[in-house]
């Protein structure tokens, strides 16, 4: 018998003045032969040419014409270069006018972006590069020493195209002596403002993704255009966005979240975006006055920096209406919409799906769940394992399929035994803990997969003890997921590693740290360390994780953030 839980429904959707319609069945009444960005950032360049369309911080806006000209311009840049359809092109910039424009050129060229974590160093930058076969590489000045530390292992990169932050006579390469190098404005100059004589369809290929393994090297995620359209539209939806917005990102722009549930939808729309490079608490509520914001989006731990930062009169003095939480804080909510003057819509999605998850316009918002199947996909709640449906409200794995072809990933690159497994049975597994109530609203619970989610990002506990372990004096490592109560009840993941040393050796936490700072990213680096003379296992030597969770941060957990010099 399932569980009986208690339900809470909050009414603004329904309440809210939507000033479009929300249609379930949009996508089966749309050609999907349109779903292509560069047709539509083309369209928008003849029907709006004059309308502002991106802006960086408080730099000057580009028209949807002018956008439009520099991605061509790109785009027959890359072709001089030899880049052709379908060639991959990587992209290893922060947040920044440039970086959509890169992405808008790649496309318009026929090529794949293949966008990078700016956090990652070494062996995950390699891993990237070499593993997308990347022929270029568009990467910030400020990263040419991550370039020049792995310069002998990327063989397939020819051209590396650098940005510098201000303009400059001279490049500073850093050491870097590799492949050919141009700086981003002569690459710019060099490509004529026609449009690019490339034809593509739906069913090509617009991104390739790295996302989280959990027992192996990251998966690089293969989206056909068609799917980055479709979300980017079911967020246009359940956000009612029109021509009159002003979407707002400081999420970064190599990841799913900022690109199609913010810069595209915009787009799509034929209103303005504005791009900001990180999150400021103390400017956040600024930008939303000072650029005249209405839609923006929240992941994990932000919802949380903001309640817990100082009171600004910026805070209710503004034009936001909606909020997209993944997920919105739960447990705060109704305080947080009231002090904040604004309306929480949720979602749930990953990379390889989209958002296949959503609160529906004119239908309540009910707490603690993240929402509804979105337009196009099929979810059903299954024991994870035998593939069996659940009964409402029993705890179980979230299994999708789309309703509709090409909205989810085509496939991971390079790994057809993986993009088998987790498609077993013709049902995507997205390795969540979740239920779905008798009214069709999804909760998500735990994870059934092995990965952690901090700061956004999702990190594969598999890659966390590979690099702990590579110590000489450690034995052994455990990452695993830790929940801590002060940063609000659905806040994301903390890191910690359970460590075993060597037999007779010796090893101090922050000696461990230091170890992994060159060669982890930094959301990556263990906040807890736990030392203990063995892990429990199973009888088949498997780490029992679930026990080290259960005892979670003891008295002799080493903490950084109280450990700081």
């Amino acid at each position: 018998m399932s569980k009986k839980y208690e339900k809470k429904d909050l009414q603004h959707p329904v309440d809210y003045s939507w000033k479009t319609e929300f249609d379930y069945f949009w996508n089966t009444k749309s050609d999907q032969k349109d779903w292509i960005l560069p047709k539509v950032l083309k369209d928008q360049a003849i029907k709006n040419p004059d309308k502002e369309f991106l802006q960086f911080s408080y730099q000057k806006p580009l028209t949807f014409s002018e956008v439009n000209t520099k991605a061509n311009q790109i785009a027959n840049s890359l072709s001089k270069l030899g880049v052709n359809k379908g060639d991959k092109v990587s992209v290893y910039m922060p947040n920044s006018l440039e970086i959509c424009l890169a992405w808008f050129g790649i496309l318009k060229n026929g090529s794949v972006m293949v966008p990078i974590n700016t956090a990652y160093v070494m062996d995950f930058l390699q891993y990237i590069i070499e593993s997308s076969d990347s022929k270029v590489i568009i990467i910030a000045e400020e990263f040419m020493d991550r370039l020049k530390n792995i310069q002998d292992r990327i063989p397939l990169i020819e051209n590396v195209i650098v940005w510098p932050r201000e303009s400059k006579d001279k490049l500073e390469l850093m050491g870097y002596e590799g492949s050919k190098v141009q700086s981003w404005n002569d690459f710019v100059k060099n490509g004529g403002q026609e449009e690019p004589n490339v034809e593509l369809t739906h069913l090509d290929h617009a991104r390739l993704m790295y996302t989280s393994g959990t027992t192996g090297r990251s998966k690089g995620v293969v989206r056909p255009c068609a799917a980055d359209y479709s979300s980017a539209m079911n967020y246009s939806l359940v956000m009612d966005l029109t021509e009159d917005d002003t979407v707002f990102t400081c999420l970064p722009l190599f990841h799913s979240n900022g690109m199609v549930m913010g810069v595209y939808p915009a787009m799509i729309q034929g209103c303005k975006v504005v791009v900001e490079e990180k999150y400021s608490a103390s400017n956040f509520w600024k930008w939303m006055k000072d650029f005249k914001i209405t839609k923006f989006n929240l992941v994990g731990v932000m919802s949380y920096f903001m309640w817990n930062a100082p009171v600004v009169p910026e805070e209710k003095d503004h034009n936001v209406e909606l909020v997209l939480g993944s997920p919105a804080p739960h447990d705060i909510i109704e305080e947080f919409m009231e002090r904040f003057n604004i309306k929480f819509m949720e979602g749930y999605g990953l990379t390889e799906v989209g958002q296949c998850t959503f609160m529906r316009p004119g239908e309540p918002f009910r707490v603690g769940s993240c929402g509804k199947e979105s337009p196009g996909y099929e979810i059903k709640i299954v024991n994870p394992e035998t593939d069996e449906e659940l009964p409402p409200n029993t705890p179980g794995e979230l299994v999708l399929r789309p309703r509709i072809p090409n909205i989810c990933l085509h496939y991971y690159h390079k790994m057809p035994e993986k993009t088998v497994s987790d498609f077993r049975n013709f049902w995507f597994h997205t390795g969540d803990l979740c239920r779905k109530d008798e009214d069709g609203y999804i909760f998500f619970m735990d994870r059934v997969k092995d990965y952690i989610r901090r700061r956004g990002e999702n990190i594969s506990s598999f890659e966390v003890e590979n690099m702990v372990s590579s110590h000489p004096n450690i034995s052994e490592a455990a990452a695993i997921a830790v929940k801590v109560s002060e940063e609000g009840r659905y806040s994301e993941d903390e890191v910690m590693i359970v460590v075993v040393l060597e037999e007779g050796k010796d090893l101090g936490p922050e000696e461990i740290i230091e170890f992994l700072k060159p060669i982890m990213p930094k959301f990556m680096i263990p906040r807890f360390i736990k030392f203990r003379d063995n892990l429990p296992k199973t009888p088949t030597n498997r780490v029992q994780k679930v026990k080290l969770r259960e005892e979670g941060v003891t008295s002799d957990t080493w903490d950084s953030l109280k450990n700081k010099n």
